[in-house]
């Protein structure tokens, strides 16, 4: 009975060298896609609540000009703070501002680079655009 094991285990031999690089390629895999997976999640986030920053300082210009130069600037600190690069910064576009009462929109987009975990199917960049929305004080002073 011994020797009809040893015979079964000598066909085996050299198996687990074939096995472990397929295993741990699938492995390494499957780490850059759930990394990708984290990095365009967290990404959404931090622009969002960049955007949602520039519509609260924008909502306190008086003017359309303050609205954007202090959006913009938000917003680009916001990124900066959290460690997010957009390719050539974050395009911010503001619309409604100035009017005492009114609403402010701001539009933050960005290009991320996932060039990083471009192994596990992500391409190379991508693209987040977010909007928020803020109200302006219906009772602050005029010029």
């Amino acid at each position: 009975m011994n020797m009809r094991l040893r015979c079964r285990h000598a066909d085996d031999s050299g198996g687990a060298g074939i096995e472990t690089p397929i295993a741990v390629t699938a492995l390494l895999l499957v780490v850059f896609f759930v990394v990708g997976g984290m990095r365009i999640v967290n990404t959404n986030g931090d622009v969002s609540s960049s955007a949602r920053s520039g519509a609260r300082a924008a909502a306190t210009a008086r003017t359309a000009g303050q609205a954007q130069t202090a959006a913009q600037a938000v917003v680009t600190n916001t990124l900066a703070d959290r460690g997010v690069a957009c390719a050539g910064g974050p395009a911010v576009s503001v619309s409604g501002a100035g009017v005492p009462g009114g609403v402010v929109t701001v539009t933050v987009t960005c290009s991320v680079s996932l060039d990083d975990v471009v192994i596990a199917g992500f391409p190379g960049s991508r693209s987040v655009s977010v909007s928020a929305v803020e109200y302006v004080d219906s009772i602050r002073g005029a010029g």
